[in-house]
């Protein structure tokens, strides 16, 4: 496949060759550039002064910076949501809010909490919300959810322990046989389940595998009492 002068062949397609990289653009004819916004020039290598323009971009106060700018607002005033425009600052002194105010609808101002909290019975401080009572948090099963102020965090059950799996960092089964994390009796074989062990006591002894003792194969006092006993009842004729 042959291409016009002024392009190339990459890979099947004719691309546009620029004789020097647009800096801060792409080539998108023979050389010739496509600038992206805050940059001209032929090769986009130019800065355009936003602040400078006959229609200034800021309401208030401009500072030009490299492919773009920044706006500012004067004493009692703070920037809106545009980035652009300048609306006289609220005044949250005489509500005494513990965090912030906002807006309300009706143009009143009021207190604001921020993400976690919500607004006290007061309407100026902010109590904590506790995600763990709810369905709110993202604990999995082998995790428990401990609240914050203001947040939670999850931790590993007993049984289990952070670490690596399939690559990803989250709660594995804790091999407490393996560690000797165990209460096992010393007569006693551990055995590791799903997050948590039991304990199987060896052959030859008897118990819950915490408490093993040898079984005997000799007779109780109690069976011995008892045979004792009925060999008194018993005599010979």
């Amino acid at each position: 496949m042959s291409c016009c002068y002024g392009w190339r062949n990459i890979n099947g397609v004719c691309q546009p060759i620029c004789k020097k990289p647009c800096e801060n653009g792409f080539c998108v004819g023979p050389d010739r550039c496509s600038c992206m916004e805050g940059y001209k020039g032929k090769y986009c290598n130019e800065d355009i002064n936003e602040c400078g323009l006959p229609i200034r971009p800021c309401s208030h106060r401009c500072m030009n910076t490299m492919g773009s700018y920044h706006c500012f607002c004067n004493h009692g005033y703070m920037l809106d949501t545009d980035g652009k425009s300048c609306i006289k600052e609220l005044d949250c002194t005489s509500l005494r809010c513990q965090f912030g105010c906002q807006i309300e609808r009706e143009g009143e101002v009021g207190c604001l909490c921020p993400p976690g909290l919500h607004l006290a019975s007061d309407n100026r401080t902010c109590k904590d919300m506790n995600e763990c009572d709810g369905l709110s948090h993202t604990c999995t099963e082998r995790q428990s959810c401990r609240n914050t102020f203001g947040s939670f965090i999850c931790v590993c059950k007993d049984g289990y322990i952070l670490g690596t799996l399939q690559d990803t960092v989250t709660c594995r089964d804790k091999d407490e046989c393996l560690t000797g994390n165990h209460r096992c009796s010393h007569q006693a074989s551990c055995v590791n389940t799903e997050g948590s062990y039991t304990c199987q006591c060896e052959k030859g002894y008897a118990g819950d595998g915490f408490r093993c003792w040898k079984k005997s194969n000799r007779l109780s006092w109690a069976a011995m009492y008892f045979q004792y006993k009925r060999s008194k009842q018993i005599r010979p004729v």
